[in-house]
């Protein structure tokens, strides 16, 4: 091979025109034992490019590379399942009646007045003691409406929580499909970054 042609080809290659046939004149020409003083600092490129292109992967390598990422996957899989779901529900649960509880409990401390009907002897009247029955139900209507709203409020708010159920829901069941747990454990590690 020429002098011109050679750094015409080395041209083409470093401007990444060359043909792949033009590429493996380059390597040839530089795996010479009699090559020119002027081209030696060329050299560890285009041995480097054969060096690497003689390593290969054994025959088994892909199914042993999956099987390691799906031993892995199971692995945190497990971990996480078990650790993570059961204690967001205890924590869910403990929110919802914690909420209801502190309503309730501003609920009957605002409205505490207590209201008796008092009889003596055989002298009751049967007119106040349906008024006082009926004040007092009332009363019991107002404060159950109070916690039910208290308690639509306190949904509203865990609701406004940004939760995401599916994805907490799809880590509680075994999924068929490898592919599922994979991505159910790749957003979970985005939402925690």
């Amino acid at each position: 091979m020429n002098r011109e042609y050679l750094d015409i080809l080395l041209k083409r290659y470093w401007d990444c025109e060359t043909t792949v046939a033009e590429e493996q004149e380059l390597r040839d020409f530089f795996s010479r034992a009699d090559l020119p003083e002027e081209y030696t600092q060329y050299l560890p490129l285009f041995s480097y490019v054969g060096e690497e292109q003689a390593v290969t992967l054994s025959d088994d390598f892909d199914e042993r590379l999956q099987a390691s990422i799906i031993a892995a996957g199971r692995k945190k899989e497990k971990e996480k399942t078990r650790v993570f779901v059961p204690l967001l529900r205890i924590a869910a649960s403990l929110l919802l009646i914690g909420g209801l509880a502190i309503s309730l409990f501003f609920i009957t401390r605002q409205q505490n007045k207590p209201y008796y009907t008092e009889t003596t002897g055989s002298n009751t009247d049967t007119n106040t003691a349906m008024q006082h029955a009926t004040h007092a139900l009332e009363k019991l209507s107002d404060a159950l409406q109070m916690s039910e709203e208290a308690s639509v409020e306190t949904i509203r708010s865990i609701d406004d929580l940004d939760i995401d159920w599916f994805t907490l829901d799809s880590l509680s069941s075994i999924a068929a499909d490898d592919s599922v747990i994979v991505n159910s454990l790749r957003i979970i590690k985005e939402e925690n970054i």
